[in-house]
């Protein structure tokens, strides 16, 4: 096991406390020193918890430094080097694991219940701690050991304004899509109302040209004896003299116009054929030739007797 490991075990030990010998209380001052220039050391993100319970906040880069361009962009980060989370050192439930990086170590905190912050070791040693927990200074030899919270603030406000923007552009599409539905709604709408103005226009169009058609109709030509009704025995015969017939002032041109009649023929039933011979004929009450017709059919009645 390595020296990094050993202090890792170290730290997750519960030990008693003990007389301070002058070296432990050097060491102390020396971490009381340390603490108190990271107070004025500028640190870009935030996330250490003290004993207390309270996140400790970090001033921010100078002005003076931020004038400085280096020609590459700083990364802002929430890790903080030199510092590690105690008392206790791992989360209950939680074993140390080994990664890759910080980072790393930090993604694995964000997937477990109850982590609140993470410390990662030079050796790779990745340790999830909980809100009891607080953060402590470690040992020089150890001091490029990483520690920070669950979630960077910065990628909380970058995740924000990713789910704001988003939004606002959801609303924008669903406004432009209800005003685009609204606008052809009313296209359509007066596209049937023109197509009925114009239906509406053409069956005018078609009734005036019907009447008028009808207005102007031809009359019948008079009759070969002319209009008059007396002029047409057979208007005469039916008691139609006064005025004209053949057209009247209707335009109507009466039957009698056109002579009279045509007499019907008798028919003539053989001597034997009557239907009134026959029972069965005289029960369908047909009369007439029968047995057989004038067209010489033999009924069926014929052969009931």
């Amino acid at each position: 096991m390595n020296r990094d490991s050993e202090l890792e075990e170290l730290l997750e030990t519960e030990r008693p406390q003990r007389k301070w010998s002058v070296s432990s209380r050097a060491l102390v001052v020396v971490g009381i020193v340390g603490l108190a220039a990271l107070a004025f050391f500028p640190f870009s993100g935030k996330g250490l918890r003290s004993k207390s319970g309270a996140f400790l906040a970090f001033d921010e880069v100078d002005a003076e430094d931020d004038d400085v361009d280096d020609g590459d962009e700083e990364v802002t980060t929430c890790f903080v080097q030199g510092m590690y989370y105690a008392e206790p050192v791992k989360l209950p439930g939680t074993e140390r694991t080994v990664e890759m990086s910080a980072e790393l170590c930090q993604q694995r905190c964000q997937v477990v219940d109850g982590c609140m912050h993470f410390t990662f070791w030079p050796d790779g040693g990745c340790l999830l701690t909980g809100d009891e927990s607080y953060v402590k200074a470690a040992p020089y030899k150890y001091s490029e050991t990483m520690s920070g919270p669950k979630f960077c603030q910065d990628a909380i406000d970058a995740a924000k304004e990713a789910i704001s923007t988003a939004g606002s552009a959801a609303s924008s599409g669903i406004q432009q899509a209800s005003d685009s539905a609204s606008s052809g709604l009313q296209q359509a709408a007066d596209t049937v109302t023109s197509g009925i103005q114009q239906a509406q226009s053409a069956w005018g169009s078609a009734a005036d040209a019907t009447e008028s058609v009808a207005k102007e109709v031809v009359p019948p030509a008079p009759g070969i004896n002319g209009t008059s009704c007396s002029k047409y025995p057979a208007c005469v015969a039916v008691g139609i003299s006064d005025g004209d017939c053949c057209p009247n002032a209707d335009a109507v041109k009466l039957g009698c116009c056109e002579g009279f009649p045509k007499a019907v023929e008798e028919v003539k039933i053989a001597a034997g054929s009557e239907c009134s011979k026959y029972p069965g004929c005289v029960a369908l009450n047909i009369t007439g030739g029968c047995c057989p017709t004038n067209d010489g059919l033999m009924l069926g009645c014929c052969d009931q007797i």
